[in-house]
């Protein structure tokens, strides 16, 4: 999977770089975590069927609560089970998980009417009644095919979200099609996600943001996953992620967190220490940039409008880095970074920054023998526009902090 994604951030990049370069050229109806490994959020949910997603003992716990539910009996027992087992889940697994705990916990919208003679043996309980006499049976209410159970779950939740799987579930359910679930799942977010630890909403964040800009039902709503996502600890949380990631969409989830200035202070660090290095390159493009940049969808360009001919291309959103940083001290450093996509990077800033400085000059030289293609083409095209000029004049456009 790291393959794939370096072809495809290594063509944005590339064409990013030439284009520059070369400008020519019904309501309420519904038909104990551990250090996250980010490959699971490319490969999980597609490997994973509604029969195997959830882990056995969590299928045999749902499915005692299903049928004492089905019958009207109390689910007290089997209850912290299934609390247990669910709140281990990955956070990467909830979309699939949704559906597969609501069906094996036979969470429906209908339940028979007792016999009159099991009336007669034992109290006969609603769904509305279990959860009034269980308070933690919200926890998995949430997951109820009836929009009306979800909404009571929602609005008894309290306090801090325990798991990263149970903030994705609360999260999940701010773009819920039943508007009256959206409007309890942001208040609960409200309540809860400022409570809840930055560990747990990083761990959650890192596979939530992947899909999120897909939720078309959410408005407002976003506003509390934008919240949680500002705060320093949950983004120095996601830094470390970010930074320990050796597989995964790293890169593509440091560009979404991107869009949040609290990731600004941690871009120098990851610059030079996260291990993937499509992470460091990024890192150095937002910082010569002094912008990030994001992807928000696909576009229509024109290559020749007099042949009718045109392309999808990668549409970007961006804002401005407002802080103090070492843009010259970070170039140069990864211009001598042990991996050629980090070079590359270091190359295309100076390229677009430095123009033809002798800083720009000095690097070109260093790297013009340089192993990888890319980075030597790049060294030659600086010291082929310095020949052009007259002779080598002073730094322009990136200036030391120090």
């Amino acid at each position: 999977m790291g393959a794939v994604e370096q072809s495809g951030d290594e063509s944005l990049e590339h064409n990013a770089w030439k284009l520059k370069v070369f400008p020519h050229k019904r309501p309420f109806e519904e038909n104990v975590f551990t250090p996250i490994d980010l490959q699971l959020l490319v490969t999980q949910n597609e490997l994973m069927t509604k029969s195997d997603i959830l882990p056995p003992d969590l299928g045999k716990t749902l499915a005692a609560v299903g049928e004492r539910l089905h019958s009207g009996r109390s689910v007290k027992a089997e209850l912290p089970a299934v609390l247990a087992h669910m709140s281990a889940l990955p956070a990467a697994s909830i979309s699939q998980a949704d559906p597969a705990i609501a069906t094996a916990a036979n969470l429906t919208r209908w339940r028979p009417k007792p016999a009159w003679l099991d009336k007669l043996f034992w109290p006969h309980l609603s769904d509305r009644e279990q959860l009034l006499r269980l308070p933690d049976l919200r926890y998995l209410f949430i997951f109820h095919r009836d929009g009306r159970m979800r909404e009571a779950a929602l609005q008894r939740i309290t306090g801090a979200l325990e798991s990263p799987f149970l903030f994705a579930a609360v999260a999940m359910r701010l773009n819920d099609w039943a508007q009256p679930v959206r409007v309890a799942a942001f208040a609960c977010a409200k309540r809860c996600f400022p409570l809840t630890s930055a560990e747990v909403i990083a761990n959650a964040a890192a596979s939530l943001v992947l899909h999120q800009d897909s939720w078309g039902r959410w408005g407002v709503e976003r506003q509390a996953m934008e919240e949680a996502l500002a705060r320093p600890d949950v983004a120095e949380e996601l830094a470390r992620i970010l930074r320990e990631g050796q597989t995964g969409p790293v890169s593509r989830i440091f560009r979404l967190v991107l869009k949040n200035s609290s990731m600004d202070p941690h871009l120098p660090q990851l610059a030079a220490n996260a291990r993937q290095p499509w992470v460091r390159a990024v890192a150095v493009q937002a910082i010569a940039d002094m912008r990030a940049a994001w992807l928000v969808g696909r576009e229509w360009q024109w290559i020749d409008k007099s042949m009718g001919r045109r392309t999808r291309a990668p549409k970007f959103d961006f804002r401005d880095i407002k802080l103090s940083i070492d843009q010259a001290g970070v170039i140069r450093a990864a211009g001598s970074d042990a991996s050629p996509i980090v070079r590359r990077a270091a190359l295309t800033a100076v390229i677009q920054h430095w123009g033809g400085s002798r800083e720009a000059q000095e690097l070109a030289l260093t790297l013009r023998s340089d192993p990888s293609p890319s980075v030597r083409e790049r060294a030659a095209f600086i010291l082929s526009r310095i020949s052009e000029s007259i002779a080598p004049h002073d730094r322009i456009g990136i200036a030391s902090s120090q």
